[in-house]
């Protein structure tokens, strides 16, 4: 069993480990954390501290999926308590005041807990509930009367969160003919240390070294379709699909790879969402044959759900076929092609494959791409760390259009083009529109295409699950 603490501001991982020797310790958690952690059934996961500002903070499903996985959740003081507090009701553990205080509504802001701090954790502002606590304590040892003390606090919850602190609380407290109040106030902490977050934190690293009271557990919501298309993509971004030169490569790297590179893919691809929709699978894996028979099945099916290509307007065919398709081609190679192209990501329809297990046989050769995006990576690194200039998250589409009409993909747009997914840092390979041999719309419901405008991924944006890459296609 391992124990996993993210911490900083609130609890340095120094103390951390004083209370937990055995614990691993992790800096403030973020979105995506959580999901590269590979903590399984048995592992216990504290969250104290995480960052929301700068960063996408911890989204409630992904401390979900650890639940469903017979993970022991347990938040407290910080990010901690409000997930906790939420999430209360399916299974994670809250532990301490603030954490009550969220839970029943005494406390209903974010910003009751959120502090300015350095990368190292040093915190350069006061949490809210920290002045608030001692400004209750000294009321409680005479200090203050109830009407100084929630005016105080009422000045205090007034300052935004980056500027908190007892200096900023006095100058606002002088203005506004409650410096003697204060002053009584800021004398009775300085003798009286108050941090009732630090407090929260090490009751909860106390309990869990001392072993917690058995955990609710995930409850019936595990066996539910909680699952979204948003989790589906985490889960693809974040979990290592393959390890090459050392290095975990995460599955949806080694997908936009082959996506890009395998003149296999597209076939293979067409194969799989047509024996989707026939629902040919074997064993929940798919793995299929092009045939006609499946062809015909899927167009059948497609046709009594009212889906063909004469009832799609101009705009529609032209969002997913060329020109010369929509010339050329019968109808019902036509739909085939609009089916394919414009199969969505969906948590309850796994075609679009999440890990190497479910992807069957689309990847082709796994061990061949981990070592190529793993090269990818290794050279972005490198790259940018002659210059910060060189960064693929400053790349645009109009040279590499230019590139790809000059040679083939691999030699004239190299493997320098993968951007780490996830991060909006070096991982997702950018792709320009039209080109000829893949299609880069955003995946749609194919009963009703819609144009949308051509995503640019090398802009610095990590690509979002309604970006989550489309089918290639090909030429006949």
């Amino acid at each position: 069993m391992t124990v996993h603490v993210f911490s900083g501001p609130t609890v340095p991982a120094a103390r951390v480990r004083e209370i937990l020797p055995d614990a691993v310790t992790h800096p403030p958690v973020r979105h995506g954390d959580l999901m590269r952690l590979g903590a399984g059934w048995g592992d216990t996961v504290l969250i104290i501290d995480g960052l929301w500002h700068q960063s996408a903070p911890v989204r409630h499903k992904e401390i979900l999926a650890l639940l469903a996985e017979g993970v022991t959740m347990v938040g407290a003081a910080s990010m901690g308590a409000l997930r906790a507090a939420e999430l209360a009701p399916y299974g994670m553990v809250g532990v301490g005041r603030i954490f009550a205080d969220f839970r029943s509504g005494a406390l209903d802001a974010d910003d009751e807990v959120a502090v300015l701090h350095t990368e190292d954790g040093r915190p350069l502002s006061e949490a809210l509930v920290n002045l608030r606590a001692a400004l209750t304590r000294a009321a409680a040892d005479g200090e203050l009367d109830d009407t100084e003390t929630d005016r105080l606090a009422d000045l205090a919850r007034s300052l935004p969160y980056t500027s908190r602190s007892w200096t900023a609380l006095g100058r606002l407290a002088a203005g506004q003919g409650l410096g003697p109040a204060f002053s009584r106030a800021d004398s009775w902490r300085r003798t009286h240390p108050c941090d009732a977050k630090r407090e929260d934190a090490e009751q909860a690293l106390a309990l869990v070294a001392a072993g917690l009271p058995p955990a609710p557990g995930a409850g019936a919501w595990a066996g539910e379709p909680w699952q979204t298309s948003f989790v589906r993509y985490w889960q693809a971004a974040c979990l290592p699909g393959a390890v090459a030169c050392g290095q975990p490569v995460s599955f949806l790297a080694l997908l936009h790879h082959q996506q890009l590179y395998d003149p296999g893919f597209p076939d293979r691809w067409r194969a799989r969402v047509l024996a989707a929709l026939a629902h040919e699978a074997c064993d929940g894996v798919c793995r299929p044959v092009r045939s006609a028979a499946v062809e015909r099945s899927a167009l059948r099916r497609a046709a009594a759900a009212g889906v063909e290509v004469a009832g799609m307007s101009g705009d529609q065919l032209a969002h997913w076929l060329t020109e010369e398709e929509m010339s050329e081609l019968a109808p019902g190679e036509a739909l085939v092609r609009v089916i394919v192209r414009s199969a969505r990501l969906d948590g309850a329809w796994t075609v679009w494959p999440a890990a190497v297990a479910e992807a069957g046989d689309l990847l082709g050769s796994v061990p061949v791409a981990a070592e190529a995006v793993a090269a990818a990576f290794a050279l972005n690194a490198e790259i940018e760390a002659a210059d910060p200039h060189h960064t693929t998250a400053h790349l645009s589409a109009s040279p590499l259009i230019s590139s790809r009409g000059g040679g083939s993909p691999r030699t004239a747009v190299g493997p320098c083009l993968m951007r780490r997914p996830g991060t909006g840092r070096s991982g997702i390979s950018p792709v320009p529109s039209r080109w000829p041999g893949s299609s880069t719309s955003p995946p749609v419901p194919w009963p009703r295409p819609r144009r949308r405008s051509w995503p640019v991924w090398g802009r610095g944006r990590a690509p979002g699950p309604e970006r989550w890459p489309a089918a290639q296609r090909r030429r006949p």
